[in-house]
């Protein structure tokens, strides 16, 4: 009888554990992927005069200076940095080559667009992408998180994205955005 309630009593134990383990497993994304699932809820959203913000908040350093000084030298309209201080930056050689119709120079490891949006991969942004943002990690360890991305469903074109992130003190940052 003891044996009985022991085994009976082990069952109940391992039934638990399976379920909440596979709970444990179901709950959706991991950190990084929220991470990328916010900064594009954020960014796609309507309210676009904060872009600044929440790029400084989700993109690394690294990938800001790469964006920005990419910018900065394909734009004539840029009142941040002095003359001098422009033609210097833009005089700088980088390695550039075409990819399916833009120009990609690689600014410190980091390749950017000429005319499209960094991280979108694109000039449009469709409905769709604000309201659908599925994600999945590709591969991750303590230092790099690889999320492949696909923006919007349905009818309208989607568009898929591989996000790296690499870890920044307690966060986790955008570090590049690749097609």
């Amino acid at each position: 009888m003891c044996s009985l309630v022991s085994n009976i009593r082990n069952s109940i134990i391992f039934i638990f554990v399976l379920m909440f383990s596979q709970l444990a497993f179901a709950t959706g994304n991991t950190v990084t992927e929220n991470t990328v699932i916010n900064f594009y809820k954020a960014y796609l959203s309507d309210d676009s005069a904060n872009d600044s913000s929440i790029v400084s908040k989700y993109a690394s350093d690294e990938l800001m200076k790469s964006i920005n000084d990419s910018t900065m030298c394909n734009y004539d309209s840029y009142d941040s940095v002095s003359a001098a201080d422009l033609e210097k930056l833009c005089a700088k050689k980088h390695e550039c080559k075409a990819y399916k119709g833009n120009y990609l120079c690689d600014w410190y490891g980091v390749w950017v667009e000429s005319d499209v949006n960094y991280f979108t991969k694109s000039q449009d942004v469709y409905p769709s992408w604000k309201s659908s943002i599925k994600t999945s990690t590709v591969r991750q360890n303590a230092q790099q998180s690889v999320i492949d991305v696909v923006l919007g469903e349905g009818k309208e074109t989607s568009n898929s994205l591989q996000v790296t992130l690499k870890k920044d003190g307690d966060d986790w940052k955008i570090s590049s955005v690749t097609e």
